[in-house]
């Protein structure tokens, strides 16, 4: 019996079966642990989309390996909308950034809607010296390979964007991969890191408290949040411009209308007044969009990571 009813199942239209969905809680798969960004968002997310969907989403951390181990989960899970990621910019340029890595991002996932646009900002411990990225530049290139950042992780976001002020300014300073935001911050605002390349939105706690000296954001204009930080480009490195984005997936094969309807609550979820004032007041914007808008998206930015990667030669391993 229980295999005819399966056969059943598979006989039906997507659109049958997309009418009972969701009939059970979701899982919002985050590739870092608690203290950052992702955590931020995936909360809220969590916390907002059961109103238009009907049922609870848990947040599930998959960490290690530079997100990897999330994205290899999330492509592993059964494509019935079940199962979401939270995904930053980077995963568009994956084959470039990780060459052994078997996910294709345009075959592996469906690309549901964007959550934020977000800016990465340079932070360092107030003990530095450096009270400006000219003076910071000046540092390394005295010190070459003596200064030292931290990044969320191995081929995420703030990684790249340190790795291009690198090559940009001309100057050496040794990256520390860390598992996840937080851990990094821990060091940062212990003083056992010199200096950090964070996203934006969880930086600016830190920064309005003092805690953490910013040096420059990453993108083409100021954060609103924190006018007094200038671009990089206007700090001192001309031409530097890099805005990114976090967005949800789901598993590749996901039937296009639970596609459709899971992009449809992210879109009610970003228009709610709680997440965005919380998400503006972290320094990021709300941004939803179509899957099809998204996928154009992601593409496009996937094409400029690569020209970063190739530019500043950057090489990622395992971590």
């Amino acid at each position: 019996m229980r295999v005819m009813l399966a056969l059943l199942l598979c006989l039906l239209p997507p659109a049958v079966i997309a009418q009972g969905f969701p009939s059970k809680p979701l899982r919002l798969v985050l590739r870092s642990p608690p203290g950052g960004t992702d955590d931020l968002l995936g909360r809220l997310i969590a916390q907002k989309m059961p109103d238009f969907l009907g049922q609870q989403v848990v947040v599930d951390y998959r960490t290690g390996a530079g997100g990897l181990v999330a994205w290899q989960y999330v492509t592993q899970a059964p494509p019935d909308g079940y199962t979401m990621l939270l995904a930053a910019s980077g995963l568009g340029a994956i084959r470039t950034l990780r060459p052994d890595a078997t996910i294709d991002p345009w075959r592996d996932f469906a690309w549901l809607s964007q959550v934020v646009n977000y800016q990465l900002i340079v932070l360092v411990h107030p003990s530095l010296p450096a009270q400006n990225l000219k003076q910071l530049i000046a540092m390394a290139k005295a010190k070459p390979g003596q200064l030292s950042y931290g990044s969320s992780g191995i081929g995420a976001t703030p990684h790249l964007a340190g790795e291009y002020l690198k090559a940009m300014a001309k100057i050496d300073i040794t990256h520390v991969p860390y598992k996840g935001a937080g851990p990094m911050y821990i060091d940062l605002l212990g003083g056992r890191l010199e200096m950090g390349m964070a996203v934006v939105g969880s930086a600016v706690p830190h920064i309005k408290a003092k805690r953490l000296r910013a040096l420059g954001v990453s993108g083409s204009k100021r954060v609103a949040q924190i006018p007094d930080v200038p671009t990089i480009a206007e700090a001192g490195v001309s031409g530097y411009e890099l805005d990114a984005y976090y967005a949800l997936l789901a598993p590749g094969k996901t039937p296009r209308d639970i596609v459709n309807r899971l992009a449809d609550a992210t879109a009610k979820v970003v228009a709610s007044p709680e997440y965005r004032t919380r998400v503006i007041e972290s320094g990021m914007e709300p941004v939803a969009n179509t899957p099809e808008q998204m996928l154009q998206v992601a593409r496009k930015d996937g094409e400029k990571i690569e020209k970063i990667v190739r530019t500043a030669n950057i090489h990622v391993g395992a971590q």
